[in-house]
């Protein structure tokens, strides 16, 4: 009698340790796993059979079972047992847990069963082992033309949940025949990558093949990749033109080839998407170009020439002539003069020469350019007069100037006043039958000033009138209206002039 006592109290202790029971309302039940111990790798699902039995003496429903264990690493199933369960009656089912990528280990779960407030719960291990995976790749382009490296980027990336050991290798060829080898003995922690930069200095036309090969934890893998070098017939052209160095690119159809490797005068550059480099240049010399043609190396020089240009007045023209830095002449170049009244554009022949009307230009300052598409442009200030006017031989005659009747002397007692109105007439001229019509307006550069006089018709007055030059001035003066200077520019307004009255401008220059 004393052993049945002792059996008794062994058996409430195994019940109270291995199926925690809560009661309720005359509700008991446990909960137990068939199996208490588990193994797996990542990847695999652990099917878990359980037991419920009903203690109490009423019948059990609705009961949830699930499992609990480390928030990250697995993924717990739970179910809701809605069969009833008479007191004393068992009820047996699964549930499952799947392995995600978690480091190898034991790891203890909680298998739970809860009706309403009451619950049970008994203990689960589960041994998680290594898993062997691993991913491999190549990264390479699929063909590059001749004479530029080659950069083959080889990957061996871990998916195992712990570190693994193992071997990893390339070969590469070239039609067939091996080029390099490599094989080594490597380890990776989980996530952990191995990167093999392999670069082919330049090689020769052919089709490549590169294989890359692992072998982890009894796990054999392998990946392969080609490429191709091959080499184009370029031709290129370089010159110069408007004011930049031009150098295009072209293949076998005459269509441009973009990247293509261009120095000139040790500058690098690359070609457009249209074949082309533009390289702006503003003094002349000898400009050297290399191209890199796939691999052909080919050098030229561009010379860039200056025009010059000298001049000479031959009356009412300008003489222009355009030479080389030989001084050879130079034909079909453009010749622009810019002078007080307006500007002329001329064209040399083939001696090189271009006649500027200055009739066109007016007198005074005038601005030459010479412009090509072929050499660096030219340009310079030339100081013109009027053409003199042959001096009139004194006679009694009554002679008309502008606005001012006189009678030439015939004696040289007054020769200096007949002087004084000769230059006057040198200066601003006479008057013609176009003064009666329409207003007239002369200018004249002397030394460091420029003048400019305006005279009304003689038949009605003048309204509204307005002067604009560009030039350097440093001082304006007038004798009526407003003048001023502003941005470069010289301007002179008359509100009214009277028929055949005059006024006058005088410009410093600066």
């Amino acid at each position: 009698m004393r052993g049945k006592p002792l059996l008794l109290t062994l058996i409430a202790l195994l019940v109270l340790s291995a199926v925690p029971a809560v009661k309720a309302s005359g509700v008991v039940f446990t909960i137990a796993p068939l199996n208490n111990n588990f193994s797996g790798v990542p990847g695999d699902t652990i099917i878990i059979p359980f037991q419920l039995r009903n203690l109490g003496n009423t019948t059990l429903e609705n009961v949830t079972v699930y499992i609990t264990g480390p928030v990250n690493g697995f993924l717990y199933q739970s179910k809701v047992i809605r069969e009833p369960i008479a007191p004393n009656g068992t009820y047996r089912d699964t549930l499952s847990v799947k392995i995600l990528n978690v480091a190898p280990g034991d790891y203890n779960l909680t298998l739970v069963a809860r009706a309403g407030q009451v619950f049970s719960q008994a203990p689960v291990k589960i041994h998680v082992g290594t898993f062997v995976e691993y991913n491999l790749g190549i990264s390479v382009g699929s063909a590059y033309p001749y004479g530029h490296n080659v950069s083959v980027v080889m990957r061996v990336t871990s998916a195992a949940n712990g570190v693994i050991i193992g071997r990893v290798g390339y070969t590469i060829t070239r039609d067939g025949k091996q080029v390099k080898e490599f094989a080594t003995t490597i380890y990776l922690n989980p996530g952990e990558s191995w990167v093999k930069n392999v670069t082919l200095v330049k090689p020769p036309v052919g089709n490549y093949w590169v294989r890359l090969w692992g072998y982890f934890g009894g796990k054999s893998k392998a990946v392969t990749a080609s490429f191709r070098v091959f080499q184009r017939h370029l031709g290129y052209r370089a010159y110069f033109q408007n004011g930049a160095i031009h150098v295009f690119v072209y293949d076998e159809n005459g269509g441009g080839v973009p990247g293509i490797s261009v120095r000139i005068n040790g500058i690098s550059f690359k070609t457009d998407d249209d074949g082309t480099v533009t390289y702006l240049v503003t003094k002349p010399g000898s400009y050297r170009v290399t191209l890199d043609l796939d691999g052909r190396i080919e050098t030229t020089i561009v010379e860039v020439k200056r025009l010059f240009m000298s001049y000479e007045q031959m009356n009412d023209s300008l003489v222009v002539k355009v030479v080389d830095p030989t001084g050879n002449p130079v034909p079909n170049i453009t010749v622009t003069a810019l002078g007080p009244l307006g500007q002329d554009i001329e064209t040399t022949n083939a001696s090189g020469i271009a006649v500027v009307n200055l009739s066109t230009t007016g007198y005074g300052t005038i601005l030459l350019k010479a412009e090509s598409s072929r050499y660096i442009g030219t340009s310079t200030t030339a100081r013109v007069r009027p053409p003199q006017t042959p001096t009139p031989t004194p006679s009694p005659t009554t002679t008309t100037g502008t606005n001012v009747t006189t009678t030439a002397p015939s004696s040289g007692g007054n020769g200096l006043t007949a002087l004084l109105l000769i230059l006057t007439a040198v200066i601003f001229g006479g008057t013609s039958y176009a003064a009666f019509f329409r207003p007239i307006v002369q200018e004249e550069t002397m030394d460091r000033y420029y003048f400019v006089k305006v005279k009304a018709p003689r038949l009605k007055g003048l309204e509204n009138f307005r002067f604009e030059r560009q030039m350097s001035a440093l001082e304006v003066r007038t004798t009526k209206g407003k003048a001023k200077i502003e941005d470069g520019v010289v301007t002179w307004e008359i509100e009214t002039l009277e028929p055949g009255e005059e006024a006058y401008l005088q410009v410093l220059l600066g």
